[in-house]
């Protein structure tokens, strides 16, 4: 279970456009002599394959990556950079909190210079330190070369970008959209089911999660019981405490019918319009004599052959009693039975 947990990560920060392109501009970013506050959610998807992830492409860099957990540190920011990053302090005066700022970044040949230093796990207070100090560091910077700072923070911070210091948002530069084409993607390769199932277990994975990517990963690793209840196995996974939800029992009941509504509506009409021109003399000819076929609604339409069911073949009245149901379902605000809707998604399939 932890590796396939570890391939959805990978297939998230690694092979989908949004993610991949969040970690590439932050790598690129520090490449280029910048330093980056990535302002996160408060659950991060897969946070260690992001870290790991993102390593990766900072290796690709001349900097040495140094990791400082931030939780750990008591004393401020630049009294902890000047200490471990700072060989010769000779001549300096700390005058004031900006003095150790100016200090760094007049110096040479120290290992700041060559360094990129991730903060992690900091907290509120710790957080708005290590902004402060990385921002005047690169304003006495001044467009030198020096060390840069990759500094994690929580999506609720309303800093601005300072020069040299670049502020990426997780909640901008990913969207909804990033979420549905992980679900179909990972949908087509962890669900056995034909090319329309597939589509429907991404668009109730989707419609049930709302973005929440690892959640989505959990019902799609049970794809064959959420398709065939997917309000009891929701629930289960809300009971297990790993993720929460505001949905109701209504709400759920809503994401299922919308998604049936979404994808076995056009079928319906797409079936409705072939049967109408494989037996449009016969609706013209029988009572009561349509003139338009075109315009003859599916209800109509069983009405007119369930008593004359020899004037059509046996296939295709079941066929019409299915679709038939599967409207009048939909039309009334309930959900389509999986055993109707596989039938139905396995007839499209082979066309």
């Amino acid at each position: 279970m932890a590796k396939r947990s570890e391939l959805f990560g990978k297939i998230w920060w690694e092979d989908l456009n949004g993610p991949r392109r969040f970690l590439d501009e932050t790598a690129e970013n520090i490449s280029g002599g910048k330093s980056v506050v990535l302002c996160l959610p408060y659950r991060v998807p897969w946070l260690n394959t992001m870290r790991d992830s993102l390593e990766k492409f900072l290796r690709k860099g001349t900097q040495t990556i140094k990791f400082i957990d931030a939780e750990k540190i008591l004393s401020e920011p630049q009294e902890y950079v000047l200490k471990y990053f700072c060989a010769n302090k000779d001549g300096f005066r700390p005058y004031s909190k900006k003095a150790y700022a100016k200090f760094l970044a007049d110096s040479t040949g120290i290992a700041l210079n060559d360094s990129c230093l991730w903060i992690r796990n900091a907290t509120s207070s710790q957080i708005d330190s290590w902004f402060s100090f990385i921002a005047e560091y690169h304003s006495f910077l001044d467009g030198k070369r020096g060390g840069v700072f990759l500094l994690e923070a929580d999506d609720e911070r309303n800093f601005i970008g300072k020069p040299g210091v670049e502020v990426l948002r997780y909640a901008e530069e990913i969207s909804a959209y990033d979420s549905f084409a992980f679900n179909i993607f990972t949908a087509a390769d962890f669900a056995s089911e034909n090319h329309l199932m597939k589509q429907y277990l991404a668009e109730l994975v989707s419609a049930l999660t709302e973005g929440d990517v690892e959640f989505g990963a959990e019902c799609i690793k049970r794809s064959n019981a959420l398709l065939r209840n997917p309000d009891e196995v929701f629930g289960d996974i809300l009971w297990e405490g790993r993720f929460t939800s505001g949905k109701s029992t209504n709400d759920i009941e809503q994401a299922i019918w919308m998604t049936q509504l979404k994808l076995i509506f056009p079928l319906v009409e797409t079936f409705r319009r072939n049967f109408i021109k494989q037996y449009e003399e016969q609706i013209k000819n029988t009572p009561p004599f349509y003139s338009v076929p075109e315009e003859v609604e599916i209800g109509q339409l069983y009405g007119l052959f369930n008593q004359r069911r020899w004037l059509i073949s046996e296939i295709d009245a079941d066929d019409l009693e299915l679709y038939r149901e599967a409207r009048n379902k939909l039309a009334h605000l309930r959900a389509i039975p999986f055993e109707d809707i596989q039938k139905i998604f396995e007839k499209n399939s082979r066309r």
